[in-house]
């Protein structure tokens, strides 16, 4: 029984040694290396060249670390210096503010740069910030500067894109298109020089004059804009002649007759005929006429006696209000 309590003793005296020792290097052993974490938030910035970007640094020291950290900032582009505030510590955090000096001769473009913090014991420990230099133009040009769609037609522009200090991605859209209209961009976002514009109208489309604009943004140079006036038109509206057959014989003191069909494209208004360049002696008649789109018109050609024999070419010409007149040959042949 004695042996057994001598037993137990030891291993107690065994537990409270260990677990003293574990505090005492939780607490302050040196033989247990710390660490460090920089943080800040957001981790990007933009600066325009000749300007400045401030970064809040906070050092979280870990694993027993507890002095006061250095603050250094690498792998800066050319032109760009930086300069760390006062450091204040509290605790195992310290915090410091880190400002980024552009050179107005920077080129504009995105730079990553390394935030990294040293202590006395602790291996360096870095972070990594974004940061946008901003300065570039941008420009836009549209050819043609203006467009004309006629409902259910469409119509394109070329979009010319210049870089001047900068490269990069820049992403087009467009605004502004009326009821029916529909503008795209192909592409909408341009890795070279061009893109080109389409704008189409639909048949119900509204008509009238409308402003299209066109913005063009990029992180670097901001955004540009163009405008571009576009004409919203009634469809273009057309008449066309048939007539079977193109050829006529007559003698004297006689008629003949032949059928013209009347094609019409957004177009249903009247349509009136006459004929021109007939020779002495001959007439010419159309029923029905004017032509009111319900049918085919008969054209009748008559002869007298005191007409010439022989072959020539009469014009027959439909016309239509709004739209552009039509034409069509017709051989006659007067015989004897």
């Amino acid at each position: 029984m004695k042996r057994s309590m001598t037993s137990t003793s030891v291993i107690a005296s065994l537990l409270f040694v260990t677990t003293a020792f574990v505090q005492a290097c939780d607490e302050d052993d040196p033989l247990i290396p710390g660490t460090l974490a920089v943080l800040f938030e957001p981790t990007s910035g933009s600066a325009a060249q000749g300007g400045t970007v401030s970064i809040p640094v906070t050092i979280e020291g870990r694993g027993g670390f507890g002095g006061t950290p250095s603050v250094v900032v690498t792998d800066l582009p050319a032109g760009v210096t930086a300069t760390v505030g006062d450091i204040i510590t509290s605790g195992s955090t310290s915090t410091t503010t880190v400002t980024l000096n552009v050179a107005p001769t920077v080129v504009a473009g995105v730079y990553p740069v390394t935030v990294v913090a040293t202590g006395q014991g602790v291996s360096p420990v870095g972070s990594s910030y974004t940061l946008t230099v901003t300065g570039g133009t941008l420009g836009l040009t549209l050819t043609p500067a203006t467009l004309t769609v006629a409902q259910g037609a469409s119509a394109t522009s070329d979009v010319a894109i210049t870089r001047t200090g900068f490269t990069g991605d820049v992403a087009l859209e467009v605004t502004g298109a009326p009821t029916g209209v529909t503008a795209t961009l192909s592409p909408t976002t341009a890795t070279g020089n061009t893109s080109t514009l389409t704008v189409t109208a639909s048949p119900e489309a509204t008509l009238g004059a409308a402003t299209l604009t066109l913005t063009g943004s990029s992180p670097i140079a901001g955004n540009q804009t163009v405008t571009l006036p576009i004409t919203v038109t009634a469809p273009t509206s057309s008449i066309a002649l048939t007539l079977p057959p193109t050829t006529l014989s007559i003698g004297l003191n006689a008629n003949a007759t032949t059928s013209i069909t009347v094609t019409r494209t957004n177009f249903t208004g009247d349509v009136t005929f006459t004929a021109e360049n007939l020779p002495a002696g001959v007439t010419a008649s159309f029923a029905p006429n004017p032509n009111t789109g319900t049918g085919a018109t008969t054209l009748t050609l008559t002869t007298t006696g005191a007409v010439t024999a022989g072959t020539s070419t009469i014009t027959i010409r439909a016309t239509g209000t709004g739209t552009t007149a039509a034409t069509a040959p017709l051989a006659l042949t007067i015989t004897p």
